[in-house]
């Protein structure tokens, strides 16, 4: 939310495409833990609030539930971390289809089913 230049190149990029942008729950939450920390709290949910109300969303059902927690569960098992809010978006992407979009691309390398893209 912090007029991220490259964030908003490949946003651009993908509406002149034609390819919608969607926005996954865990990042919902992930937004309002930010509003809540913020010294400008009111400010910052009403940015979020425009932004998010624009955008189609996808929930966290369950079998988006089911493949995060497979996902959350192999990492941990091999010994490597992903936080939780992370795996929950694996799982709406394994389970969906949708490609995540991420300057964070190492927070979600190596989960079959996954397609990852930077910016």
């Amino acid at each position: 939310m912090s007029n991220d230049a490259d964030a908003i190149k490949k946003a651009d990029e993908l509406e002149r495409t034609g390819i919608a942008l969607l926005v996954g729950a865990p990042t919902i939450f992930e937004l309002y833990v930010g509003v809540s920390m913020s010294n400008k709290a009111e400010q910052e949910r009403s940015k979020i609030s425009s932004v998010i109300s624009s955008l189609a969303q996808l929930p966290f059902d369950y079998e988006s539930a089911r493949a995060a927690g497979v996902i959350y569960g192999d990492k941990m098992k091999k010994g490597s971390m992903i936080d939780p809010e992370d795996a929950m978006l694996a799982g709406i992407s394994q389970v969906h289809g949708h490609p995540i979009i991420t300057r964070n691309i190492k927070h979600f390398s190596n989960i079959e089913g996954v397609s990852v893209e930077g910016y």
